[in-house]
């Protein structure tokens, strides 16, 4: 309405400015009022990398053949005494290994072909390396061992696994150790351990948390690798 008015009779200005008085109001300057009572502003960051870890890659374990074997099918690995293989898994009376010279060629072969040459637990007592559940009792219910004596064994379903085999009341008693992500052992994904030796060590110290004690590695002499 204003400017309409201002437009149709520009000789009444004054009677307009008067109705409408053209007030100009100060700029307001761009100032932020501190409360000097207020604490900086504190940025809290979480320590550590939380991106997902990387797979913990495990050393190779270094097997030997010890005989030669001529494969029967495509599925099995021709291998000559002396050769040098990465075992990659149990399947059966099997292993699936991949040759370590030559063409990296890999298949099948007897399980009682092939030797471990390098073992990084060989120096713990407790360990017996690749054996069977079978022998492993056979060995705990020996007339040398009683109740608390145990074993450690590679596991019979996963090669980068273990199991504990433990007697207890005139029975044994299998525990799977299973290999988490970023190469931490564990039997309860509640608590897990950098080395099979710490994990070990554990469950020596608090035996109701596995259920059963472990008191003293097995005693029955054990067969030396190679």
């Amino acid at each position: 309405m204003e400017d309409c008015c201002r437009s149709c009779c520009p000789c009444l200005n004054r009677l307009w400015n008067r109705i409408w008085p053209d007030i100009r109001y100060p700029p307001v300057p761009n100032l932020v009022i501190a409360n000097p009572a207020a604490h900086p502003a504190e940025i809290r960051t979480i320590s550590g990398d939380i991106r997902a870890p990387s797979p913990k890659k495990r050393p190779v374990q270094l097997y030997a053949a010890l005989f030669d074997f001529q494969a029967r099918s495509d599925d099995e690995l021709t291998v000559k005494e002396g050769d040098k293989l990465s075992v990659i898994e149990k399947r059966g009376d099997y292993v699936l290994a991949k040759k370590l010279t030559g063409s990296p060629q890999s298949g099948l072969i007897p399980a009682n072909y092939v030797a471990l040459l390098q073992d990084e637990f060989a120096k713990h007592k407790w360990y017996y390396g690749n054996i069977n559940r079978v022998k492993a009792e056979k060995l705990l219910l020996a007339s040398q061992n009683k109740d608390g004596a145990f074993l450690v064994r590679i596991s019979e379903s996963h090669s980068d696994e273990y199991t504990i085999s433990a007697r207890s009341e005139g029975k044994i008693f299998h525990f799977r150790i299973q290999r988490s992500v970023i190469g931490a052992y564990f039997i309860s994904d509640k608590i897990s351990f950098a080395t099979l030796g710490e994990l070990i060590s554990h469950y020596q110290k608090n035996p109701r948390s596995l259920g059963v004690n472990l008191m003293e590695p097995c005693a029955q002499q054990r067969k030396r690798k190679l």
